[in-house]
């Protein structure tokens, strides 16, 4: 009985054994590429957010330090939200990438995965980075019946115009143009924040992408820092838009410019002036729209030059 038992045991041992084989051959199982030494080597990677939480809208910069002892440490990608974002290299072991999220997106905790190789690969997961509730006021204005009501050929070009906008901030591109810390657009008071729910006639439209600055027409308009014109167009609702790629899907927005100062394709340097403010496009008075967009979200530009004047200064 006994050696009856011990081979039905053996056998069922080769069986858990080749089962277990063919899950992970199959793809059912994930095999782990870590051994023990490895997974402590992986916990001394570090991974800090400059803000333990932003709200939806917000932005942070995280930064990625290797210790001294992995020379051949290289970090190759970010991700939070579920999106990667462009990681730049600032020493020999140090890294840092700028991660935002849209207003959409849902409060909570959410995770920041870096994916770094040194002989082999693995990913590190900090959940370190919350998304916090916050309520954003509301606006009601009065403006003209043709800029809330649109004809059907008109429509049409208020949604070219948009898919063009949108086009623009989604070409993504590795190469960083920017250095240091940001400049504001305009010295000026904010007339309107970011996030900003606008009721125009009583309906309701999408939150406000950016910010609106105080600027009388005529006043000059400056690049915040390098980049290259990504699009220069009049647009029915937002006027003379300009959009600037500062790279590494980091990317500004003007609008209601009465004159652009730069065309399409042309580099930029920070303090040149791109255009005239003004109030075109669906405008109540001279002013200047600002928006900033991160990776395709638009993100508070407020946030986004606190960020840039505290943590930019090396970069």
């Amino acid at each position: 009985m006994r050696t009856a038992a011990h081979a039905g045991s053996k056998l069922m041992s080769s069986w858990l054994l080749f089962l277990a084989v063919s899950l992970i051959s199959t793809g059912n199982i994930k095999a782990s590429t870590l051994h023990a030494s490895d997974k402590a080597e992986a916990r001394g990677l570090s991974v800090k957010a400059a803000s333990g939480s932003i709200p939806p809208g917000g932005v942070t910069m995280v930064d990625i330090a290797a210790p001294d002892e992995w020379p051949d440490a290289r970090v190759t990608e970010v991700r939070f939200l579920g999106r990667p974002f462009p990681v730049y290299r600032t020493g020999r072991n140090h890294w840092f990438a700028i991660v935002g999220a849209g207003l959409k997106v849902k409060p909570g905790r959410h995770s920041i995965t870096v994916k770094w190789r040194r002989g082999h690969a693995s990913d590190l997961t900090v959940s370190a980075l919350y998304i916090k509730r916050k309520k954003y006021p509301e606006e009601h204005l009065k403006v003209s019946r043709k800029m809330v009501d649109f004809p059907p050929k008109i429509l049409k070009r208020v949604l070219a115009d948009q898919k063009a906008v949108k086009d623009a901030c989604n070409r993504v591109g590795r190469e960083k143009y920017w250095q240091g810390p940001f400049i504001w657009p305009v010295k000026s008071k904010v007339l309107s924040p970011f996030g900003l729910r606008r009721f125009f006639n009583g309906q309701p439209r999408s939150p406000h992408s950016g910010v609106d600055l105080r600027a009388r027409d005529g006043v000059p308009i400056k690049a915040p820092n390098n980049g290259r014109v990504a699009l220069a167009r009049e647009c029915y609702l937002s006027g003379n838009t300009v959009v600037i790629d500062h790279g590494g899907g980091l990317f500004t927005l003007y609008a209601h410019l009465s004159k652009v100062k730069v065309r399409p394709g042309q580099m930029v340097k920070k303090g040149d002036v791109i255009g005239l403010a003004g109030s075109t496009g669906r405008a109540t008075g001279p002013h200047l729209h600002w928006g900033v967009s991160l990776m395709g979200m638009r993100i508070d530009p407020q946030q986004f030059m606190a960020l840039s004047e505290k943590h930019f200064s090396n970069l």
